[in-house]
């Protein structure tokens, strides 16, 4: 299972434009500061507590990780990282 890095997303990648948003969240190109290559980061905003409304369930991410995870498909996207803050995880994944 992919490990949920508690490092700041943004001293392994510079953000960049916004891609899409949702409800929880959105999803923005990224590039790696060591290679230069770009990438899609997923920003999800983590429900603070059980009976909030603003937000995902951790157990979700942690299902949609596990799934990409395992998962291994030309038509699928893959998960490159995971970085976890106290609001919210980053995917990073194949733009």
């Amino acid at each position: 299972m992919a490990v949920f890095k508690p490092e700041n997303v943004e001293d392994f990648y510079e953000i960049g434009e916004v891609l899409g948003s949702g409800h929880f969240g959105q999803v923005r190109q990224v590039s790696e500061r060591t290679s230069g290559t770009c990438w899609a980061a997923k920003f999800l905003k983590i429900r603070k507590t059980a009976g909030s409304r603003l937000g995902v369930e951790r157990s979700s991410v942690e299902k949609e990780v596990q799934i990409l995870h395992t998962v291994q498909h030309a038509n699928i996207v893959t998960l490159k990282d995971v970085f976890e803050s106290r609001a919210e995880v980053v995917l990073i994944l194949e733009l």
